[in-house]
């Protein structure tokens, strides 16, 4: 008897152990889980909320199947030992989720929330519930004024504030609240909610729930630690899949690029022959570009910063930085041949076979067949920790990014000259985006206008006329004014930031304050052992020669104060600027007492300066984030938005994949087939990102809407469809843990098939169901609906020949 007792809890054993650390299992849950709050959304929309609420979202049995997702995840995570291979990035991450889920428990049980209705006048001391019962407050609340603010000539409104009187025991007070305003008395808080049609009263949220919202917001920190600790560390997957991809855009470079043999030393007569004059270059350095910051700024700013990285230096052979930048566009296959990638590790040469010499070609560091020579060093480097890495090591990698921004170039994306049309986000294009956003004429120019400009520059370097040239480039800033939606760079402040950027202010000061401070330090201590009166004929000269370097140094300062349009201590580079300047300062308020004193402060100067502008740090200007009404909702919609690109990329990096399975030639099969696997890499980094931008957009979103509405999870539509989205997505990157979805064939058609929730949750919960979230509900336009018809028609013939070749192989 006892022998079948043992051998029956033997069994429960190995079933509970099947149950909750197995993967299949945990699989199987999320689909049910996700199908559920797909239904929910839909009972939504036909019987309510009320009924969504009763049926899914407050079910014991949905509660059940939370409960099974946290015991599958802590079985599976002590089976797997987390800690011990320590994986803490990855165990904090899921933990936070068991927390958050713990804290919407908590607010589910002890929280409580309701509505205060009050007209002008009158006093409020009960709120209603959503069970529609009173429930007496600690405090009471009187309404004094009410206002609506529409905007200017419109009968909108922009918003609408409450003036009210809050009366405790201890007295009462005054309080203003409107939208993002919160009012905190006793636990409670109090939101602008809505107002009556005849603006005579207000409707406010009042909410208690400290135990609840403080344990979902330690869920977030914990989210937020685990998702960085995750991409930090080198051995999780998304570490391991970037390192094998430090060599991709180089080989799909090199089919393009005639192999041309050119002598190592650059002919400046050929060099001239190969780009724009002086007088086109400096038409294109006032020019404005957009950086990858956001900053609009003079393209000669832009390519004098890219060129110091590649050269280290603003010009090459007697040529300006834009016209080594605009020479690589017209001219790549000749440009691809001179020697200005600057590289000077010998060890680096002899290994590689680089040619000797402080300057390499853009070809020196590709065979004859078009292979990439460090790749594969360049891979066992970044799997090397950085403070790990050798000298050799270090400069592969500066030769390796060097190599990728001349890739880029070439491809266009690092242009960013045409602004969107109506854009008040103020993003710009470069010639080799994806101009799709545009349209109309607006379309065509952005399209056509940089090839356009080439052709001509091309045709009068052989005739020397270059007025159709000029005409073009004409077009492109005249594009400029009239279409940029944000302020563009005045002319005068175009013209001063060209000054600074050819001055080099910061330079020379530092120069000056190293020199004139060394020499003063070395005869002030002379002086000190040798007194001599021509020693102050000396000292007296010097010390107004760091004042006048002071003042240069100065007048730098406000310059890019002025070109940039704020105060210029915002990031590293500006703050070692300000530092400088402020010992020198320093040493100033001494120039009577210490000569020594102010000899210091100037060396010491000199040095931040001289620091400041070596090649590690970024003097780029960079723009200052504005401050907005809703802080919360703007990084929120911003973070949640970047995440639907990147698993845009994924579709069509899917059905790329899938395009290439369904090819029924063998010889191009195998051709192919290390292409799908590099695709597959980068379709997984892609999801990586995607998922955790739109996760870190979730809860940042949660977070914006328990400061601004009393509840940061309140089960809209919107907000179910979104999580249902970065559950397909987890379980996306999850299945390669089952072998049937493991290959590369399983998680392409995934990757498609994920692009359907966001589409559902960008645009279906919109028209399609109710919500918070959405608008035109009952009018939803045709186009919409043929949408959702040709991605389901595509994806399913790229499918089936994917499918057919999959077969095949098999």
């Amino acid at each position: 008897m006892s022998q079948l007792n043992d051998v029956s809890m033997e069994k429960v054993r190995s079933l509970l152990k099947v149950m909750f650390t197995s993967w299949k299992i945990t699989l199987v849950l999320l689909i049910h889980y996700m199908i559920l709050l797909a239904a929910a959304t839909f009972v939504e929309k036909s019987q309510g909320t009320a009924m969504a609420r009763e049926v899914i979202y407050n079910n014991p049995l949905f509660y059940l199947l939370q409960l099974l997702l946290v015991l599958n995840f802590c079985a599976i995570a002590w089976q797997g030992r987390l800690w011990k291979q320590r994986k803490y990035g990855v165990l904090l991450l899921h933990i936070s989720f068991i927390v958050i889920l713990l804290g919407a428990l908590v607010t589910n049980i002890f929280g409580f929330e309701g509505i205060v209705h009050i007209r002008e006048g009158e006093t409020a001391s009960h709120m209603r519930t959503t069970e529609d019962d009173a429930r007496p407050l600690p405090f009471s609340i009187r309404l004094d004024d009410f206002k609506l603010v529409r905007y200017p000539g419109s009968h909108s409104p922009s918003s609408f504030e409450s003036f009210l009187t809050i009366r405790t025991d201890e007295g009462e007070r005054n309080e203003h609240i409107y939208m993002n305003k919160v009012i905190y008395e006793q636990g409670y808080r109090l939101y602008q909610s809505s107002y009556d049609s005849d603006e005579q009263g207000t409707v406010l949220t009042v909410n208690n729930d400290r135990i609840g919202t403080a344990i979902t917001y330690a869920g977030y920190l914990f989210l937020l630690a685990g998702m960085l600790l995750t991409l930090a560390d080198r051995k999780s997957r998304f570490r391991q899949l970037a390192k094998q991809l430090k060599h991709t855009a180089p080989i799909l470079l090199l089919a393009f690029i005639p192999a041309v043999s050119f002598a190592q030393k650059a002919d400046t007569e050929l060099l001239l022959k190969s780009t724009i004059p002086v007088e086109q270059a400096e038409q294109w350095g006032r020019l404005q570009v957009q950086c990858p910051t956001g900053r609009i700024e003079p393209l000669n700013t832009y390519t004098d910063k890219l060129l110091r990285k590649i050269y280290r230096s603003n010009s090459f052979e007697g040529l300006t930085s834009e016209q080594v930048i605009i020479g690589f566009l017209m001219n790549p296959a000749y440009w691809g041949n001179v020697p200005f990638i600057r590289q000077t590790n010998k060890e680096l040469q002899q290994a590689y076979s680089l040619p000797e010499g402080k300057y390499l070609r853009f070809l020196d560091v590709f065979d004859e067949g078009g292979r990439y020579l460090i790749a594969d060093a360049v891979d066992k480097a970044y799997s090397r920790p950085a403070a790990e890495r050798s000298r050799m090591e270090k400069d592969l990698l500066k030769l390796d990014e060097k190599v990728n921004i001349l890739y880029s170039l070439q491809q266009g994306k690092m242009l960013a000259l045409f602004p969107l049309p109506g854009d008040t986000g103020g993003k710009w294009y470069s010639p080799g985006d994806d101009l799709s956003v545009f349209s109309g004429r607006d379309s065509l120019f952005v399209s056509k206008i940089m090839p356009w400009y080439l052709g001509e520059a091309v045709d009068a370097l052989r005739t020397g006329d270059w007025g159709s040239a000029q005409e073009v480039l004409s077009m492109m800033n005249v594009y400029q004014q009239k279409q940029s939606a944000t302020p563009l760079l005045t002319k005068k402040q175009v013209a001063w930031e060209l000054f600074y950027n050819k001055a080099q202010l910061f330079f020379w000061s530092a120069m000056g304050y190293m020199a004139v401070g060394l020499l003063l330090l070395i005869f002030v201590v002379w002086r000190l052992l040798k007194p001599k009166r021509w020693f102050r004929f000396v000292i007296i000269p010097l010390v107004m020669l760091v004042v006048l370097i002071f003042l240069l140094h100065t007048s730098g300062i406000a310059i890019r104060w002025y070109i940039s349009g704020r105060a210029p201590w915002a990031n590293a580079y500006e703050s070692m600027i300000y530092v400088a300047w402020a010992t020198a300062l320093a040493g100033l308020l001494f120039i009577k007492r210490s000569s020594m004193t102010l000899a210091l402060a100037a060396f010491f100067a000199g040095i931040v300066l001289f620091v400041a502008n070596l090649n590690f740090m970024d003097p780029e200007i960079t723009p200052l984030v504005p401050v907005l009404k809703s802080y919360w909702l703007m990084i929120h919609v911003a973070v949640i938005t970047a995440s639907y690109g990147f698993f845009g990329i994924s579709f069509l990096l899917g059905l790329l994949t899938l395009a290439f399975m369904g090819t029924s030639n063998p010889s191009k099969v195998v051709l192919l087939q290390p292409h799908i696997r590099e695709l597959r890499i980068i379709n997984e980094m892609s999801l990586h990102i995607g998922l955790y931008l739109l996760t870190a957009g979730i809860f940042l979103g949660a977070v914006w809407a328990n400061e601004s509405w009393g509840r940061y999870w309140g089960w809209d539509p919107k907000e179910t469809w979104a999580l249902i989205t970065m559950v397909v997505y987890a379980f996306i990157l999850h299945a390669r843990f089952l072998p049937a979805l493991r290959s590369d064939y399983a998680f392409s058609v995934m990757s498609v098939l994920g692009l359907a929730s966001v589409l559902m949750t960008y645009f279906g919960v919109n028209y399609y169901l109710s919500g918070l979230h959405s608008y035109g509900g009952g009018d939803t336009p045709p186009g919409l609906a043929a949408i959702f018809i040709t991605y389901a028609c595509a994806f399913a013939l790229i499918v089936y020949a994917g499918y057919k070749q999959h077969r095949e192989q098999v």
